[in-house]
């Protein structure tokens, strides 16, 4: 049992490591000139924590058939309590998820508009003509 609690303590350390890498990219997507070099880092970090929580959560799986005991462990009040934090965090980190989805497809929306805009802006130039005395 033990195990299991220390399995889920650190798999709910994961997840709030999670929960602040995901704020540090949601700010950084909110700046008008966001630097994808730190938002790479810290999508490479958050890759790194989620197959960390991937592993605990297997490890977790055979413990819990060793024991036969399964979510949300009602009988035993320690395991029942850190079960509930997992979730609600997980609750969290999905909705900050879709806010973090939501910004960066406004602002790659907004940066390919102005492309296109500016593209069509390069063509009409490049229609234009001249005669000889540089009259259109």
């Amino acid at each position: 049992m033990k195990k299991l609690l220390n399995i889920l303590k650190e798999m709910k350390e994961n997840i709030i490591f999670l929960e602040d890498l995901m704020n540090q990219e949601y700010d950084n997507l909110l700046k008008s000139k966001t630097n994808i070099k730190k938002i790479e880092l810290i999508i490479e970090k958050k890759e790194f924590f989620l197959k960390k929580i991937s592993f605990l959560k297997q490890q977790k799986s055979v413990i819990e058939n060793q024991y036969n005991i399964f979510p949300p462990y009602l009988p035993f009040d320690e395991l029942h309590l850190c079960w509930n934090e997992i979730v609600s965090k997980c609750s969290l980190l999905k909705k900050k998820n879709i806010q973090n989805k939501i910004v960066l497809n406004q602002k790659f929306y907004l940066n390919q508009r102005f492309l296109n805009i500016f593209q069509k802006n390069e063509l009409n130039k490049n229609n234009i003509t001249y005669d000889f005395d540089g009259n259109l």
